[in-house]
């Protein structure tokens, strides 16, 4: 037993990232349901060990480390123990929703992906392309703190914890019948019933999820991207106060450890999640499961996937939805009766993920960029050799990815816009969505909880507005990548 500020743990876990993680007995509870234990079989980053070898870890032991984090964060705030609890199983059940393949399978069913005919499919998937990249612009937001919904793994497991009897129960007895909304509120980013504070810490842009997935991303694909100072950063966590809300900030001198906790996500992402085989593998099984859900073959369309989660009678055919799930429909679509009728170009993706092949990349074929403008990312990218040359290709596709480096923008654009968008408003007053002078102190509350907060006194400003972050020049850094892939069914 080892008891610290009056929690009781009653065992431990060895981790490769953070040491012993001590659990109570309420987590073992938890951690031995089998709907916990669903996410030892969902890896943390899909197919990546195809190229980094090492990334095998799951959600299960990422869920144990956002745990082990929140606890941190919850101790550096001086939070009570009750909510500690409550700060502590959220991080542990955070991730319960995830689909097979993490975010792969998820995209889908977020962003519903166009079916094309085989007879125009290379050239219908250039066409998009084309017109992403004509369409390319500034896209800054007024929205922050905006609450996952529909088939978001996030709401999904959210769910879970408000549905589920063995789980709810087990939250409930460790700390009472509030406990089952607030941690469904910190896993969606709900800030509107439950306080601020405990929502921020899972999820915001420097939340104990992000902090987790960074440095364990690193460790197993062997590279030193999660290299920042993290008990420095933890240890200038404080609280600050904007307009009667909580917000979680950081001191001043934890504005260096935050710079380099952004830059070194910005890179993992440039050298990680984009890399070539990982970018086109990923893309081929997001056609898959849109193609799937669609019609709903093996892969539940969303009102299904939602009642396996709700459903005490259906929730065993949900423990089942793994990797091995997603692995065993694409053998389904190749030799069930009807595999005749499917289209071609699915068939072929799942014949090459199945022989852990991939489309063949052309040499050359990559513009990568790195700029704070998107309007230069867009004309670099219709200058290239391939811009002119993608709506006649038939045997090749285009994929482009984007990232921006940080959510933050300065508070002189962010007041630009919000006015702008207040005074568009005002035309129509009638419009339930319209923005009012109302709504503006709480929009940039939002603003200060989701993104880096700096505090000093009384003052609270974000790190782009901050002359000692070097944030304060990148925040608005974009990574764009495009590459070409020859797609050429042999199915």
């Amino acid at each position: 037993m080892k008891e610290t500020k009056d929690i009781i743990f009653c065992g431990r876990v060895l981790d490769s990232v953070h040491g012993f993680i001590y659990y109570t007995e309420a987590e073992e509870r938890i951690m031995n349901t089998l709907l916990f234990k669903r996410l030892q079989s969902i890896k943390q980053q899909s197919i990546v060990n195809w190229v980094f070898p090492g990334s095998e870890h799951t959600r299960y032991v990422h869920s144990l480390g956002v745990m082990y984090i929140a606890d941190k964060i919850a101790l550096q705030l001086r939070l009570s123990v009750e909510q500690r609890k409550v700060v502590r199983l959220a991080g542990l059940l955070h991730d319960i929703g995830h689909y097979p393949l993490s975010h792969v399978c998820e995209y889908p069913y977020k962003e519903i992906l166009e079916d094309f005919p085989d007879s125009s499919y290379c050239k219908s998937i250039n066409r998009k392309v084309k017109k992403d990249i004509d369409d390319l612009m500034e896209k800054s937001t007024y929205i922050y703190m905006k609450k996952s919904n529909g088939c978001h793994h996030e709401q999904i497991g959210a769910d879970i914890v408000c549905n589920n009897k063995e789980i709810k129960d087990i939250i409930i007895n460790e700390c009472g019948e509030d406990a089952v909304e607030i941690i469904a509120d910190m896993i969606t980013g709900n800030i509107e019933r439950t306080n601020p504070l405990l929502v921020q810490i899972l999820h915001s842009e420097l939340d104990a999820d992000n902090i987790d997935y960074l440095m364990r991303d690193a460790m197993f694909s062997g590279t030193s991207f999660g290299t920042f100072e993290l008990e420095q950063l933890i240890g200038c966590m404080c609280v600050g106060k904007y307009k009667d809300k909580d917000i979680l900030c950081i001191s001043s001198k934890g504005i260096a450890a935050a710079d380099q906790y952004l830059i070194n996500k910005f890179f993992s992402y440039s050298q990680v999640v984009f890399n070539k085989h990982i970018s086109i593998t990923e893309w081929m099984a997001e056609q898959i499961v849109n193609w799937m859900q669609r019609n709903n073959a093996y892969f539940p369309r969303s009102a299904k996937l939602k009642k396996w989660v709700t459903s005490s009678e259906t929730v065993d055919t949900y423990i089942d939805f793994t990797d091995n799930y997603f692995w065993a429909s694409l053998q389904n679509l190749l030799l069930n009766p009807l595999a005749d009728t499917e289209p071609l170009f699915i068939k072929y993706f799942c014949t090459q993920l199945l022989h852990h092949s991939e489309l063949l990349f052309e040499n050359n074929s990559e513009v990568k960029i790195v700029s704070t403008d998107m309007e230069e990312i867009k004309q670099e990218l219709q200058k290239s050799n391939f811009y002119d040359r993608l709506d006649g290709w038939e045997d090749r596709i285009g994929i482009l990815n984007i990232k921006t480096i940080s959510k933050q923008i300065r508070q002189e654009d962010f007041d630009k816009m919000l006015q702008s968008k207040i005074e568009e408003d005002n035309k129509r007053p009638n419009d339930p969505d319209v923005v009012t002078e109302e709504d503006s102190s709480m929009l940039q509350a939002r603003r200060m909880m989701e993104c880096i907060c700096v505090k000093e006194g009384d003052d609270l400003h974000l790190l782009c507005d901050d002359k000692r972050s070097m944030m304060q020049t990148m925040y608005n850094l974009k990574l764009a990548i495009f590459r070409t892939y020859q797609c050429k069914p042999e199915y």
